[in-house]
């Protein structure tokens, strides 16, 4: 019997959660989430809604919080889970990132970028890898939350972690994949689409350092197409406007489906073997390889992506696992009033903890307090 536990069952594990409870190959699953009110209740929406497609898997919820490493390291040593898909975070900046606050600060936000609310996303994480490591089982985690970032920093800190991430370059893929099916009439079947980019390409386009090979049926067409307009077709995302996390949910239960099921898969994956960016992988029962096109090495991917994360505002990842920003992210954050922006996982819950304070100063004084 194969069993699964969702690390968190917010905005974008609920998702994962409806996925996952229509899907084969799962017989169990098991919901993590520390809030009492809104994790039961969904967790059985999604089982009461899957008898609708003829699914009546065994499930559970357990109210636990990550921070509570030794109760989490007992579930899991007792429950033995094959494959954990874990999408907590401390906080979601999305309302931030919505609300009316004053121009300057909008611009200082704009300026810190995207990687100034990674301790939100590498806390919750680093928690579960130290549960993992005191349960002393064998897992697979995919990691939803930033993988881009957080894989790699989990990986140095730890030896080891979440085995893939889950959305990020593979959306990419599928936008492209859609635009030459739609505009340009490709069959699906004779499109071979190897990419390698990051998180930052969601946002920045082409002028992040990537790596795109694009074939029709073997012939190299990437200089007949623009990327920018495949990845804006028909129109750009707004992604800070919309919820997008049904996209992130459905890499990351494809990811699992296939690291626990019977069959190689070849597709994007974000963060994989702790790598930073995404890559063209194999994902196959219990591991992954990389598949790089042929005019591309490993160390020539990696280094386009570690350049490309100076979008994101990460400047590198050290041997240890902290994070230093770039310059211009670092002095924004520094303006907004953090001290010490660089990421050191010793002291992560004081870095989250004063990313909290500003939310909650910057939200209360725009009236958007959630």
């Amino acid at each position: 019997m194969s069993t699964v536990l969702l690390s968190g069952v917010g905005a974008l594990g609920s998702w994962a959660l409806e996925l996952l409870a229509r899907a084969d190959g799962v017989d169990r699953i098991i919901t993590l989430k520390r809030r009492p009110w809104d994790g039961p209740s969904r967790t059985n929406l999604a089982m009461i809604g899957a008898v609708f497609q003829g699914h009546t898997k065994a499930w559970e919820h357990r109210e636990l919080d990550l921070a509570d490493v030794d109760l989490v390291a007992k579930l899991i040593a007792e429950e033995r889970p094959d494959a954990i898909l874990h999408s907590a975070t401390v906080q979601s900046p999305r309302r931030l990132m919505n609300a009316s606050v004053d121009p300057a600060i909008r611009a200082l936000m704009r300026k810190a970028t995207f990687g100034m609310w990674l301790p939100w996303h590498l806390l919750p994480a680093a928690r579960l890898t130290q549960a993992i490591d005191a349960a002393g089982i064998e897992t697979v985690v995919v990691n939803a939350s930033f993988p881009d970032v957080v894989n790699p920093v989990i990986h140095r800190q730890f030896g080891h972690g979440p085995i893939a991430g889950a959305g990020n370059v593979e959306i990419c893929v599928a936008q492209i994949v859609r635009y030459m099916v739609d505009v340009a009439h490709v069959d699906p079947t004779d499109l071979d689409v190897s990419l390698v980019g990051s998180h930052a390409l969601l946002s920045y386009g082409e002028e992040v350092p990537h790596h795109l090979h694009l074939t029709i049926d073997g012939r190299d067409v990437n200089d007949e197409y623009d990327l920018t307009t495949m990845l804006h077709w028909p129109k750009p995302i707004q992604w800070n406007r919309v919820d997008e996390f049904s996209l992130f949910a459905a890499s990351a239960v494809k990811n699992l489906l296939a690291l626990i099921g019977d069959h190689d898969a070849r597709t994007h994956v974000s963060g994989p073997l702790g790598l930073p960016g995404g890559y063209p992988v194999i994902v196959g029962p219990g591991g992954i390889e990389l598949d790089l096109p042929p005019e591309i090495d490993l160390d020539t991917a990696i280094d386009l992506n570690t350049r490309a994360a100076r979008w994101d505002g990460i400047e590198r990842i050290d041997d240890d696992g902290t994070v230093v920003y770039t310059d211009s992210a670092r002095d924004a954050i520094g303006e907004l009033g953090l001290s010490d922006p660089d990421v050191h996982l010793d002291d992560i819950v004081e870095h989250a903890a004063q990313l909290l304070e500003l939310y909650e100063r910057l939200t209360t004084l725009e009236g958007t307090h959630a």
